[in-house]
Protein backbone atom coordinates (compact mmCIF):
# COMPACT_ATOMS: atom_id res chain seq x y z
CA UNK A 1 0.00 0.00 0.00
CA UNK A 2 1.24 3.48 -0.76
CA UNK A 3 0.87 6.53 1.48
CA UNK A 4 -2.34 7.76 -0.17
CA UNK A 5 -4.09 4.42 0.35
CA UNK A 6 -2.96 4.31 3.98
CA UNK A 7 -4.19 7.85 4.51
CA UNK A 8 -7.58 7.05 2.95
CA UNK A 9 -7.89 3.96 5.14
CA UNK A 10 -7.17 6.07 8.24
CA UNK A 11 -9.72 8.68 7.13
CA UNK A 12 -12.43 6.05 6.58
CA UNK A 13 -11.74 4.49 9.97
CA UNK A 14 -11.80 7.94 11.59
CA UNK A 15 -15.16 8.78 9.99
CA UNK A 16 -16.63 5.53 11.33
CA UNK A 17 -15.31 6.30 14.80
CA UNK A 18 -16.75 9.82 14.75
CA UNK A 19 -20.22 8.47 14.17
CA UNK A 20 -20.09 6.74 17.54
CA UNK A 21 -21.27 8.71 20.55
CA UNK A 22 -18.47 10.71 22.13
CA UNK A 23 -18.81 11.28 25.85
CA UNK A 24 -17.20 14.53 26.92
CA UNK A 25 -17.49 16.59 30.05
CA UNK A 26 -20.07 19.33 29.71
CA UNK A 27 -18.67 22.54 28.29
CA UNK A 28 -20.90 25.44 29.11
CA UNK A 29 -20.70 27.71 26.09
CA UNK A 30 -23.03 30.30 27.60
CA UNK A 31 -20.97 30.59 30.79
CA UNK A 32 -17.78 31.13 28.81
CA UNK A 33 -19.43 33.69 26.54
CA UNK A 34 -20.86 35.44 29.60
CA UNK A 35 -17.37 35.71 31.14
CA UNK A 36 -15.96 37.07 27.89
CA UNK A 37 -18.74 39.65 27.58
CA UNK A 38 -18.34 40.72 31.23
CA UNK A 39 -14.61 41.22 30.72
CA UNK A 40 -15.24 43.27 27.60
CA UNK A 41 -17.83 45.42 29.41
CA UNK A 42 -15.40 46.08 32.26
CA UNK A 43 -12.66 46.96 29.77
CA UNK A 44 -15.01 49.36 27.96
CA UNK A 45 -16.03 50.98 31.27
CA UNK A 46 -12.39 51.58 32.21
CA UNK A 47 -11.66 53.07 28.78
CA UNK A 48 -14.70 55.36 28.96
CA UNK A 49 -13.77 56.49 32.48
CA UNK A 50 -10.25 57.29 31.32
CA UNK A 51 -11.57 59.29 28.36
CA UNK A 52 -14.11 61.22 30.47
CA UNK A 53 -11.55 62.10 33.14
CA UNK A 54 -9.03 63.17 30.45
CA UNK A 55 -6.27 61.24 32.11
CA UNK A 56 -2.81 61.33 30.65
CA UNK A 57 -2.67 57.60 31.19
CA UNK A 58 -5.65 56.91 28.94
CA UNK A 59 -3.39 55.63 26.15
CA UNK A 60 -1.71 53.27 28.59
CA UNK A 61 -5.09 52.09 29.88
CA UNK A 62 -6.26 51.47 26.32
CA UNK A 63 -3.36 49.05 25.87
CA UNK A 64 -3.20 47.48 29.32
CA UNK A 65 -6.90 46.76 29.87
CA UNK A 66 -7.43 44.46 26.84
CA UNK A 67 -4.08 42.81 27.55
CA UNK A 68 -5.12 42.02 31.13
CA UNK A 69 -8.41 40.66 29.86
CA UNK A 70 -6.75 38.35 27.32
CA UNK A 71 -4.20 37.09 29.87
CA UNK A 72 -6.82 36.37 32.53
CA UNK A 73 -9.23 34.70 30.11
CA UNK A 74 -6.69 32.85 27.92
CA UNK A 75 -7.83 29.39 29.02
CA UNK A 76 -11.49 30.18 28.39
CA UNK A 77 -10.73 31.74 25.00
CA UNK A 78 -8.64 28.74 23.93
CA UNK A 79 -11.20 26.17 25.12
CA UNK A 80 -13.99 28.12 23.43
CA UNK A 81 -12.13 28.19 20.12
CA UNK A 82 -11.45 24.43 20.35
CA UNK A 83 -15.12 23.82 21.16
CA UNK A 84 -16.26 25.87 18.16
CA UNK A 85 -13.83 24.00 15.90
CA UNK A 86 -15.06 20.61 17.12
CA UNK A 87 -18.66 21.69 16.74
CA UNK A 88 -18.69 23.53 13.42
CA UNK A 89 -15.65 22.46 11.35
CA UNK A 90 -16.55 20.24 8.38
CA UNK A 91 -16.23 16.50 8.96
CA UNK A 92 -13.88 16.26 5.98
CA UNK A 93 -11.35 18.40 7.86
CA UNK A 94 -11.84 16.80 11.27
CA UNK A 95 -11.59 13.22 9.95
CA UNK A 96 -8.08 13.70 8.56
CA UNK A 97 -6.46 13.31 12.00
CA UNK A 98 -4.57 10.02 12.28
CA UNK A 99 -4.36 9.93 16.07
CA UNK A 100 -6.79 8.79 18.70
CA UNK A 101 -8.00 10.98 20.45
CA UNK A 102 -8.11 13.57 17.68
CA UNK A 103 -5.68 16.49 17.73
CA UNK A 104 -8.32 18.99 18.86
CA UNK A 105 -9.45 16.71 21.69
CA UNK A 106 -5.80 16.14 22.65
CA UNK A 107 -5.21 19.89 22.82
CA UNK A 108 -8.34 20.38 24.92
CA UNK A 109 -7.28 17.65 27.34
CA UNK A 110 -3.72 18.92 27.57
CA UNK A 111 -4.88 22.50 28.24
CA UNK A 112 -7.13 21.23 31.02
CA UNK A 113 -4.38 19.01 32.45
CA UNK A 114 -1.25 21.15 32.08
CA UNK A 115 -2.56 24.71 31.81
CA UNK A 116 -2.64 27.16 28.93
CA UNK A 117 1.04 27.57 28.00
CA UNK A 118 2.30 24.02 28.43
CA UNK A 119 -0.93 22.44 27.13
CA UNK A 120 -0.99 24.69 24.04
CA UNK A 121 2.64 23.82 23.24
CA UNK A 122 1.91 20.10 23.63
CA UNK A 123 -1.13 20.46 21.36
CA UNK A 124 0.84 22.31 18.68
CA UNK A 125 3.54 19.63 18.72
CA UNK A 126 0.85 17.02 18.25
CA UNK A 127 -0.69 18.86 15.29
CA UNK A 128 2.74 19.21 13.68
CA UNK A 129 3.28 15.45 13.68
CA UNK A 130 -0.23 14.58 12.45
CA UNK A 131 0.72 13.20 9.02
CA UNK A 132 1.67 9.78 7.63
CA UNK A 133 3.45 7.59 8.76
CA UNK A 134 2.56 8.78 12.27
CA UNK A 135 -0.67 7.85 13.97
CA UNK A 136 -2.14 5.65 16.65
CA UNK A 137 -3.18 6.19 20.24
CA UNK A 138 -1.56 9.08 22.07
CA UNK A 139 -2.75 10.45 25.40
CA UNK A 140 -1.69 13.79 26.91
Amino acid sequence: MNDKQILKAFQKARKREQKRAIVRPAFTLFRELFLLICGMVISAAVMIAAAVLHLQMSAVLLVITPLIFVVTQAKNILLLSIFLYQRYAPASIRSVCLFKPSCSEYMRLSVLKYGVCRGFIKGLRRVRRCHPPNGGTDEP
